[in-house]
């Protein structure tokens, strides 16, 4: 495979939207961060966004630079000093296994349509491949992907990308069941038992999800969904499976998103990862593990629990949530433009 530098082909310079659209640009610094919150909650809100922004991805967008993550960012102001845009560019630096940048952005809804999405995503997909060399080198060899993630129902963005050069990857279902608070966990079979996440070695625990997700679609990325995953993680809801030898077969990362709690006025679990081992799949674990998390979710009083799934995967996880009592609630397409 050619170097990095020639197969993104990183641009001298990438000029910020023109001043002709209407905002002025400029990076962002700390004092912008009220703003920014405001902006992206008021974005989201009128999005009906499924996942919503943290306060630590503002945070991170605050610090920028001399954060722990390699970050760019851009806000677009208005004639009478209101922030009304802001795009970012970030590194997966934690990832060493691929060069991958994702990016993002939020344009409050009376500003669209006037091409600023269009020219902002110039900006981030040039950002995007000089920080991608400029991190990982002009002569490496990894695979390297400008990603971003976009709600289905988001057809104007979908529209954005795919005029841009993306394409979608995967498609992944997001699934609730609503929790009545009488849920009961079956019993795994084959010796195999159930226990709480804390109960359990983690990084054996660790180590049997790198394995499970080496056949996913972007094994690079396992690690950073380990370390996001544990980022959310509460050990009340969450559970692995031992096998009769008492070693990791199995596990659920459940998490309490509360962002989205705030967002929308009602508590849910979230199973953020979920994974069987292939020398121990079909004995029904998988029904052991969300069903345990199921029954310690309605314990808490949460009332309904959510997971994503690949609807082009071939291990027909769709249709076993499907008879777990998940339904169908939206969607979210992975692009990228990959090199």
């Amino acid at each position: 495979m050619t170097g990095l530098a020639e197969r993104l082909a990183p641009p001298a310079s990438v000029p910020y939207p023109g001043a002709h659209l209407g905002l002025r640009w400029r990076p962002m610094i700390a004092a912008d961060g009220p703003a920014v919150a405001d902006l992206i909650r008021g974005v989201e809100a009128a999005d009906a966004a499924i996942h919503r922004t943290g306060a630590a991805e503002i945070a991170d967008m605050m610090e920028g630079h001399s954060g722990t993550r390699l970050l760019d960012t851009a806000v677009g102001v208005d004639a009478e000093g209101h922030l009304v845009a802001v795009g970012t560019v970030r590194v997966e630096t934690r990832v060493t296994e691929m060069a991958v940048a994702v990016v993002n952005a939020f344009i409050a809804p009376h500003w669209r349509g006037r091409g600023l999405g269009r020219s902002l995503l110039y900006w981030q997909d040039g950002r995007a491949r000089q920080l991608l060399v400029a991190h990982f080198g002009a002569d490496s060899t990894v695979p390297a992907a400008v990603t971003n993630i976009v709600d289905s129902h988001m057809t104007d963005r979908r529209r954005l990308y795919i005029a841009g050069g993306f394409h979608a990857q995967r498609t992944f279902a997001v699934m609730y069941r609503e929790l009545e608070g009488s849920e009961t966990a079956p019993a795994p079979r084959g010796g195999y038992t159930v226990v709480p996440w804390d109960q359990a070695p983690l990084e054996s625990v660790r180590d049997l999800h790198m394995e499970v997700f080496r056949d996913h679609f972007w094994p690079e990325m396992r690690g950073e969904w380990w370390e996001e995953a544990l980022a959310e993680l509460d050990p009340r809801w969450s559970f692995v499976a031992l096998s009769p030898r008492g070693e990791p077969a199995g596990y659920a990362a459940v998490g309490r998103p509360v962002d989205r709690w705030l967002a929308e006025g009602r508590t849910e679990a979230y199973v953020s990862l979920i994974g069987v081992g292939r020398d121990h799949r079909g004995g029904g674990l998988t029904s052991a593990l969300v069903g345990s998390a199921l029954e310690a979710a309605a314990h808490s009083g949460v009332a309904r629990i959510g997971l994503d799934v690949d609807t082009t995967g071939v291990s027909h996880a769709h249709a076993i949530y499907e008879h777990l009592g998940f339904i169908d609630d939206r969607s979210q397409v992975y692009y990228a433009i990959e090199h």
